[in-house]
Parts: C-alpha cells; structure tokens; sequence
C-alpha cells in the first residue's frame, strides 16, 4: 500500500452515517469540555492565590469518583441501555456548567464550591466513560476500532488544541463565566445527536450482564498484554498529563501563556492523530511501541522542565505526540482484548486506574511543585515516566507481545498468559 493508501484507510469508520453522526455531537462536546477545564484552572489559580496545591486539590476531587465507582459503574453500562446514560450524564454536566458559570459571574465563586462541583463531574464521568467505551466498540466492531479511537483522538487534539488557547483568550478579555456558559451550551448538540442516534446502545444479553468485578479482574490478571496496557495507561496519567495541571503556576498565572503550554501539548497530539496515528495502528508489537512513547513522553518533560519559554513550548508539543500514541494504543489493546460480556467493566477498570490515578498524581505533583517549584516537580515526574518504561522494557514477553486485529477478543496470543 502506498503512503496516501495508509493514511486514508485510517479513516474507513467514517463511511458510517452513525460514526459520523456520533463524533460530530462529541466533538462540540469536547471542545466545550477543554474550555472549562482551562478556565476552571485559572479560576482555582487565582482564588487560591496561586497555589499549585489548588490545582491538584480540584484535580483529586474530579478524580476521586472514578477511583471509587468506576469498577461498579461500569456494570451499568452492560446492563442498561448505553444511549440513555449518555444521555442522562450530559444532562447532568450541562447543570453543572450553568452553576459554574453562575458563581463565577455572581462573584460567589469560592474553592470549596468548585471542589463539589469538580466531584459531582467526576462522578458522572464515573458512568460516562465506560457507557462511552463500550458505544465506540459497538460503533466500530473488533476490525474498526483502533482507526476509530484514533480518529476521536484527532478529534479529542483538535479540541485540546483549540479550546485551551480560546479559553485563555476569553477570560483574559471577559472573565471565566462566559467560558462556563459557553461549555454549557455545548451539551445541547450532543444530547441532539444521540436523540436522532437511534439502534445502539442496548443491553448485553442477561447471562453476559451477571459476569462480576471479580471474572472481570481474574481476566486482566491472567493476561500479559491487559496487565501492561494498564500499567502503560497509569504511567501515562499518573507521571504525563497530570503534569498540564501546572500550566497557571508554570505561566506563572498568565492566562494567555497557560493556554499556549496547554494548546502546545495538544497541537503535538493533534499531529499525531492526523499524521502518525494511521502508521502507528499497523505496527504489531504495540508492547514495544507503547513503552518507547512513554521513555519519549517522560525525555521531554526534562526538556520543558530546563528551558525558557519558547523551548518549553516545543517541548511540550513532543510531548504531545507521545501522549495521544499511549492514549490510543493503550484503549485499543484493551478495548480489542476485553470480551463483550465485560468490555464495559474492563473499561471501568481503565476508567480508575488511568483518570483515577491521575488526580492522585496531580496533588502529588502540585504539592511538590509548591515546595520545589514548578519546573522542578515537572522534571521529576518525566524521570519517574522514563524508570517506569524502562521497567516494562525489560519484559521480553512485553516487547515481543504481538496484536492482531483478528484475534478473538478477550484472548492473549499463544504464549502471554501469566
């Protein structure tokens, strides 16, 4: 095949009406979703004044839900119609937004207001991102489903590219409530979308729905490739993008300038996604593969870490590129190896040790950051990334792990159970 071939080939699930139909929705969504973030971060940089404590606190408090819940949440994405949670979650976030945007424009904004809320999101993100998994797959099927995480991570770059610059622009200009009200409004098309979307989401079957927490753990312990896209994943998060937390203390609270260190991360994942992601996807030692990006991930994080402002910038695009190549490869594997009747709670397992550990990892890291300084804890977490690829490097069996998209889902190749 040639190169144009490759690329365009990537791009195959966006031949179905409802694929299209799906990302159009999210991507609204998700672009809404980095503008909150971004001022939400300077709303808590600013209230806490300038507390890199703050910023892991909120971070935590988004996070926690998903540590707790995520494991028994994903049951509900087996047992009960996948639209209709999607549905009832986005609902939800909307409210939650306009309270945001309402004590932000009020002046009756304080930490402790934007913790709950932070918590009630993660909450419903508890049940969200499995429901959200587990339509990907039914959308794609086993062949489509690496293009199709790839292209939502083109679309998940565009948004992380975009709305953290808009974001810093909007309330450097008219404050953080119009941001708030602006993600609100943004709920509205993709809870249209999945009102027309109609013919997915249904239920498993009752016999595959009563699989419990416990097969579903006893699987990802009894699989080589499961256990160490897990372990990827957390690296990711805990020691890669818990890190954009600091962006307002390493902008030194300038909301223009975190924007662009968040934009820069995203820019080089959106080139990723849209340059390498279809090249990547045929690579069949995904073992091999994931740990290089993650020793990339966490070199270039030292990089941002001992340089001035614009080296910075460049730095944290590269690192950019290897954060959406562990991100895809790593939901890929699991989304390709988890069986139907537990992909939702094979997800909700991903959904705690990945989003769950990053918030854990960002009140670390900003608490080190307040002791030692931004750029310092910064360093220290690319090391740590780089110690824990290395470890998995020296598993022969881990870097000679081969992934076939043929495989029957749920089952390891010959070799690579524990």
């Amino acid at each position: 095949m040639t190169v144009l071939e490759v690329w365009r080939g990537n791009f195959s699930p966006l031949r179905s009406r409802a694929v299209r139909l799906y990302l159009g929705g999210t991507g609204i969504s998700m672009f809404g979703n980095w503008l909150q973030q971004t001022a939400q971060a300077l709303l808590v940089y600013q209230l806490s004044g300038g507390a890199a404590t703050a910023l892991g606190t909120v971070s935590l408090c988004a996070g926690l839900p998903l540590i707790l819940f995520s494991a028994f949440s994903g049951a509900l994405a087996d047992r009960y119609d996948r639209r209709r949670l999607l549905i009832g979650c986005h609902a939800i976030e909307m409210a939650l937004a306009c309270t945001l945007g309402w004590l932000a424009h009020s002046g009756q904004a304080q930490l402790m207001h934007i913790y709950a809320i932070a918590f009630l999101l993660g909450s419903v993100n508890a049940i969200h991102f499995p429901a959200q998994q587990a339509v990907f797959f039914e959308l794609a099927g086993l062949d489509q489903i690496r293009k199709l995480v790839s292209i939502n991570s083109m679309l998940l770059n565009v948004c992380r590219s975009g709305g953290p610059a808009l974001a810093g622009y909007l309330v450097a200009h008219y404050g953080t409530a119009i941001v708030f009200w602006q993600n609100a409004c943004t709920y509205l098309a993709v809870i249209a979308m999945l009102l027309r979307l109609r013919g997915i989401g249904a239920p498993v079957a009752h016999d595959a729905a009563s699989v419990g927490l416990g097969a579903a753990l006893a699987h990802v312990g009894s699989h080589l490739q499961l256990r160490y896209a897990f372990y990827s994943c957390a690296v990711l998060m805990m020691f890669g993008l818990a890190t954009l937390t600091l962006a307002p203390a390493l902008a030194g609270g300038d909301a223009r300038a975190a924007g662009l260190i968040m934009a820069s991360a995203g820019a080089g994942s959106l080139v990723y996604a849209f340059v390498l992601s279809p090249f990547v996807n045929r690579i069949d030692r995904m073992g091999r593969a994931l740990s290089l990006s993650l020793l990339w991930m966490g070199a270039w994080l030292i990089v941002a870490a001992c340089s001035g402002a614009a080296l910075r910038l460049l730095a944290m695009f590269m690192f950019g590129l290897a954060t959406s190549m562990a991100m895809v490869g790593s939901t890929g594997m699991i989304q390709m190896l988890a069986p139907p009747a537990m992909r939702g709670r094979m997800m909700g397992i991903f959904s705690m040790v990945g989003f769950g550990a990053q918030p854990l990892a960002a009140l670390a890291t900003g608490m080190l950051a307040d002791r030692i300084g931004a750029r310092h804890a910064l360093g220290v977490s690319g090391a740590l990334a780089i110690a824990c690829a290395g470890a998995m490097l020296c598993s022969g069996a881990w870097r000679s792990a081969r992934l076939h998209a043929n495989s029957p889902a749920g089952m390891a190749p010959a070799g690579l159970r524990a």
